[in-house]
């Protein structure tokens, strides 16, 4: 499994946060050993009289410091790009002043040899996989190199313990077995670490994907979004070529395309897959996942050609199960021959595993939001038709009321009076019917666009007045004019303002006030409608926006009313992505509060 493009195993590359975390860390080691350096040369000098060349190991000292300081400053403004770059450089660096250090003091004689298999295990965990090799064969050919030139004169020997025989780096037997020692060591190093660290990126790529795919997949019950986060997590996790999911048909016997990534409209539109003519699916289909070493050979395909003209090598195929049932497959694509392990397997079988509970909650819901536009359309037809009747009674009523049809005694006036009076609660509920049901037609079907909830609430307010003035009511708008606008539908603001203003002045006795309040709060517009009505009890108002719901106090009192209203204000509120809140005290009033982002 290859990074396209590069010939890497993407296991073999440290993710940018582990690099940007392992340079800091880096940095912050060579602080202290650039600062242990310079101090234990100083003591060892002037106090345990060592025979070290002090002027070279300070000044290599100040330097370890100084590019450690550049270093800090670069890769606190450097890009992601960069930090491969940086994690290299600091190798380097450090790679040159341990060389020049193992120099100083003793060559191959020295101590400090040891402390190259340290820096070994930092370059596996800031370097890709195939470099640290590289490093660990430099790392014994500098040793090996600075032995040779010490021991035929070419460099400068220090010898810094003077118990050791003086001659002693130049004894080929001496220098043969610390390099074979060495080297052995440095190997051993390399392919104990090396495999250590790959498998500890690979987990940890791998657990972050399938943490961010966790998080993604259940926060959606979009089904088209819900498919394509799958396949593009699944082929960027697995840095494979591509992936796509096909699911049954309506007769189960078909598997077509929902969903792909990474694959060309050519081979999507080869044609759905017959659950018959393909044993791969079949098989995947049981329950398990299949790995398909070399597809260009493989006979279980329907479509082998197409496989080999996409440039297809290996297949890894899992089931899509549902509670009931399997769903259908996800199949993932690799660039060259055997792409694909059992730990690939299992990891895509836990992503399949979430996916498909995913799928069938996002399909159920696009079923529900089905039936429930049927039913608003069928609720609107009934309603539409029932209007017609009404408003035709309603008509022929007020002419025998008016006495156009010649006169009535009072107990026949009465009697109408009371029909008029029906008459009009059934006009209002079937208003209200039409609202709800064409609310929620139009909601899936009329675009949202910039709308100016101040001209919206000024002209509900303005309309509203002279209602207002009759019941004595003080009505009044508290804003400061700034262009508030946000995405909605002009219908729909009038319907939520017109309902909630309406509401307060209907539900507030004579002599009260209706205060209506516009502020925005960051990138929110925030409106209040504050009454001094006969307020809601608050063992009500948790259900005030439940559909035909009424509060208590207002049925006692004889109020009318439908209880639509507030149902019909806040699907509207939500579906242009806001809020709304109530607070009340029975006796001194209610306060709505409508919370709308505004338009970007």
């Amino acid at each position: 499994m290859t990074i396209q493009g590069t010939g890497l195993d993407p296991r073999a590359v440290p993710s940018a946060i582990d690099l940007h975390n392992n340079n800091l860390r880096l940095i912050r080691m060579r602080w202290v050993a650039g600062a242990v350096m310079l101090l234990a040369t100083v003591f060892s000098a002037a106090v345990l009289s060592v025979p070290l060349p002090t002027t070279a190991l300070v000044i290599l000292s100040l330097v370890v410091l100084t590019y450690n300081a550049a270093i800090w400053a670069i890769t606190r403004r450097a890009g992601e790009m960069w930090l491969h770059a940086i994690a290299t450089a600091q190798v380097a660096f450090d790679w040159l002043a341990l060389a020049l250090f193992v120099h100083f003091t003793g060559g191959i004689e020295s101590p400090a040899i040891p402390f190259f298999l340290f820096h070994l295990i930092v370059a596996a965990l800031l370097l890709k996989e195939r470099t640290s090799y590289i490093y660990a064969v430099s790392v014994v050919g500098v040793v090996a190199a600075i032995a040779a030139l010490e021991a035929i004169g070419w460099l400068l020997h220090y010898t810094i313990i003077p118990a050791l025989p003086p001659e002693l780096y130049r004894n080929p037997l001496y220098i043969a077995a610390i390099l074979i020692f060495f080297s052995v060591t440095v190997g051993v190093v390399v392919v104990l670490v090396t495999p250590i660290v790959r498998e500890l990126r690979d987990r940890e790529r791998r657990l972050n994907m399938l943490c961010s795919t966790m998080q993604v997949l259940p926060s959606s019950l979009d089904l088209p979004h819900v498919l394509n986060q799958l396949v593009t997590s699944i082929t960027r996790s697995l840095e494979a070529k591509g992936a796509s999911i096909r699911l049954f048909d309506k007769a189960g016997a078909q598997l077509e395309i929902a969903a792909a990534y990474g694959l060309s409209q050519k081979y999507l539109e080869k044609g759905p897959v017959v659950v018959d003519h393909s044993p791969i699916d079949q098989e995947a289909l049981r329950g398990r996942p299949i790995i398909v070493e070399e597809a260009t050979t493989d006979q279980r395909f329907q479509y082998p050609a197409d496989i080999v003209a996409e440039g297809i090598h290996s297949v890894l195929c899992a089931p899509l199960a549902g509670r009931r049932g399997p769903l259908g497959v996800l199949r993932v694509y690799g660039w060259r021959p055997g792409s694909f392990n059992q730990k690939d397997a299992e990891f895509v079988m836990t992503i399949a595993r979430q996916g498909a509970l995913s799928i069938e909650n996002a399909v159920a819901y696009m079923e529900l939001r089905q039936i429930d536009q049927t039913k608003s359309q069928f609720v609107r037809t009934v309603t539409h038709e029932l209007r017609g009747p009404v408003v035709g009674s309603q008509s022929l009523l007020r002419t025998v009321t008016r006495d156009l049809a010649g006169g009535l005694n009072d107990v026949q006036r009465d009697i109408l009076r009371r029909l008029s009076d029906r008459l009009d609660a059934l006009k209002l509920l079937i208003d209200d019917l039409l609202d709800l049901a064409s609310g929620k037609v139009e909601g899936l079907q009329v675009p949202l666009t910039t709308v100016s909830v101040e001209a919206i609430v000024l002209n509900i307010v303005d309309r509203l007045s002279v209602q207002a003035e009759e019941k004595q009511i003080d009505l009044k708008m508290d804003y400061v004019p700034r262009g508030l606008t946000v995405m909605a539908t002009e219908d729909g603001l009038h319907r939520i303002f017109l309902n909630l203003i309406g509401n307060a002045i209907k539900y507030t006795p004579p002599g009260g006030r209706v205060n209506v309040r516009m502020d925005q709060c960051k990138d929110d517009i925030v409106t209040a409608i504050i009454d001094s009505g006969v307020g809601i009890p608050e063992s009500d108002l948790p259900h005030v926006f439940e559909e035909f719901y009424r509060a208590s106090n207002v049925k006692q009192e004889g109020i009318t009313g439908t209880g639509l209203g507030l149902a019909i204000v806040k699907d509207l509120v939500e579906r242009y992505e806001g809020r709304i809140s109530v607070h009340s005290t029975v006796g001194e009033g209610t306060t709505f509060t409508v919370v709308l982002p505004m338009a970007r």
